[in-house]
């Protein structure tokens, strides 16, 4: 208890922002502007990085990520707010012949007011803004496409996403069962001053696996994610160098509704302790809490499961996992479309009491151009 109390108290007075890394350079908004009614856009998306994990533990492997992406398209405007995009998704891991994955996009997309509903190749990913222990952010970095139907509804004070991506599909007779993950993020801003800001975040996460046209001797499997929380922002003094300081805390609850239970644990939950420092150096200073009891996440970062995820050691469970992570990152905005992100994350492992690290770096560019605009026949 001591122990705990020692943490959280450190965690306090360290007051280091973004409870959530600050992932905005590596999020791909489309917008649909009236405007562009009739015209069509060339566009282009990359992504290149570079992300070593350092971890020699029993629960998550170490490996190094390297490489780029590449998404160039074509975007058409046939009606103020409607818009048609279809390109091809490239990603090259340095090291390997050939490329990783090459696949088609395509996407369907309405704006009513402040709400759009996309069909197709979703807004994904880190786009989903949801917190490490629900989405790993290294699925930005090797599997990144989704593909199903989303809705988002994003103001000023609130933050909506909803989304399913349809991951497998199975077709009469296959040995195989259809694969399924819907979700929803949801952040609100209850209060809003010069100085103070707060958030009340709820985010879920739903996998299914399952089909009644399939052979497959394997049962249904059904797990849900939930996080619930509240984000609590101060703002720097003007001129001052740190820009704000704030704090985001979660409890996360894992549950299995399968038909036949396979996993090590039906049910588990979390604590996810946040605080962090955002400067005029474009530097920010996060430290995070975790302690899971019998957590199992659907698409979470592989640190935070209490079961393993490693190549040598995949019976491996840990019924309570306790981190101290310390994060600092620096995004430089190079221009509006182009972001250079540094990061660096050691942590500690309360449990085992080792010190391991992770390190990376990113090149974000996201632009479009104007090709033509049709004419109107009267």
């Amino acid at each position: 208890m001591k122990s705990r109390l020692g943490v959280l108290l450190l965690l306090a007075a360290s007051l280091q922002v973004r409870a959530q890394l600050d992932n905005r350079p590596f999020e791909q908004r489309s917008k649909i502007n009236p405007a562009d009614s009739n015209s069509l856009f060339l566009g282009i998306n990359t992504l290149g990085f570079f992300k070593n994990n350092e971890y020699f533990n029993d629960i998550a492997d170490g490996y190094t990520l390297f490489g780029y992406q590449l998404n160039p398209y074509l975007s058409y405007n046939p009606a103020p707010n409607f818009k048609l995009t279809a390109g091809i998704y490239l990603q090259k891991d340095f090291g390997s012949d050939g490329y990783e994955e090459i696949a088609p996009t395509f996407s369907l997309e309405y704006l009513h007011g402040h709400t759009r509903i996309i069909f197709g190749n979703l807004e994904g990913s880190i786009s989903h803004r949801l917190i490490e222990p629900l989405y790993d952010f290294e699925k930005v970095l090797n599997n990144r496409l989704e593909n199903g139907i989303q809705v988002i509804v994003n103001k000023d004070h609130l933050f909506i996403d909803g989304w399913i991506d349809w991951q497998h599909m199975i077709y009469k007779g296959e040995n195989d069962q259809e694969e399924i993950t819907g979700g929803l993020s949801f952040n609100y801003n209850v209060l809003k001053t010069e100085q103070v800001r707060l958030w009340i975040p709820v985010q879920f996460l739903v996998k299914h696996h399952g089909g009644q046209i399939d052979s497959s001797p394997a049962p249904l499997q059904t797990y849900t994610n939930t996080a619930a929380g509240f984000k609590l922002e101060f703002t720097g003094r003007e001129g001052s160098f740190i820009e704000s300081i704030s704090t985001d805390n979660y409890y996360v609850v894992h549950e299995d509704f399968s038909t036949e239970v396979i996993q090590p644990y039906e049910d588990g939950s979390g604590w996810y302790l946040n605080a962090g420092m955002k400067t005029k150096a474009n530097i920010d200073f996060m430290t995070s809490y975790w302690r899971g009891h019998e957590f199992i996440p659907i698409a979470g970062g592989q640190l935070y499961p209490s079961v393993s995820s490693t190549f040598k050691s995949p019976e491996k469970v840990e019924e309570v996992r306790e981190l101290l992570i310390f994060r600092f990152t620096h995004n430089l905005r190079v221009t509006d479309q182009l972001w250079l992100t540094t990061r660096l994350e050691p942590f500690y492992d309360m449990g085992n009491g080792n010190f391991e690290f992770s390190h990376g770096f990113y090149i974000n560019y996201t632009t479009d151009f104007f090709l033509l605009r049709k004419r109107s026949h009267r």
